[in-house]
């Protein structure tokens, strides 16, 4: 029978894991760095546009529903 693994052995496998998960992650983000800031970038534009452009509109809208 093989002996069973040490606990010193199973946190340093869990830790090992752990370590390559983030560093996958860190460097997935690294790599689309620029899709990322382009997305952030473009949702705070429509955010804005939609902010102001409701408030913008709203009146002209009413006075098209009250047009028809």
């Amino acid at each position: 029978m093989s002996t069973p693994p040490s606990l010193g052995d199973v946190l340093n496998s869990i830790l090992t894991s752990i370590v390559n998960i983030i560093s996958a992650i860190a460097s997935s983000i690294a790599e689309n760095a620029s899709v990322i800031g382009t997305i952030v970038v473009v949702g705070a534009l429509v955010a804005a546009v939609v902010a102001f452009g409701s408030r913008t509109f709203r009146p002209l809208v009413g006075w098209l529903r009250g047009l028809f």
